[in-house]
């Protein structure tokens, strides 16, 4: 018998240089699967590489964010405990004309975004994690 768990599964692909802003959120633990692709994350005050094959959490609470690197676009399965998330895309979200991903510099524009985040239980505070910092990080590991 199959219950209802509560939780979420969101499949999502980002462009590399793909990053969202520093942000936190109260109500719930960002938590995805990193399918494809290499991410930097910040968490806290914590820069990590997550590769295909790694899961990444972050408590409900912690400032964090990521940069998308190296030269294939990141896909993730995002894991939710709530709906704000997924109410976040239906807000932002235009049905796809296709497959591909859609050219970079369409969508909405920041004062939509930063709106709709503020809707959905992200809190920003600050901006995204820069290439040059991600880079940087990369160059320190070797």
């Amino acid at each position: 018998m199959a219950t209802d768990t509560g939780l979420r599964v969101l499949e999502m692909t980002l462009p590399v240089g793909a990053a969202p802003p520093l942000h936190v959120h109260e109500d719930y633990d960002d938590s995805f699967f990193l399918v494809e692709g290499q991410v930097v994350m910040r968490s806290g005050d914590e820069l990590t590489l997550a590769s295909a094959g790694r899961w990444v959490s972050t408590p409900r609470g912690t400032p964090h964010g990521f940069r998308v690197v190296g030269v294939r676009p990141a896909r993730m399965l995002l894991v939710l405990e709530n709906d704000s998330f997924t109410e976040l895309i239906r807000d932002l979200g235009e049905p796809a004309g296709s497959a591909a991903l859609p050219e970079a510099g369409s969508g909405p524009g920041a004062d939509e975004v930063f709106r709709a985040l503020a809707a959905h239980d992200v809190t920003v505070l600050g901006p995204s994690l820069s290439d040059q910092e991600a880079q940087a990080f990369l160059v320190s590991r070797g």
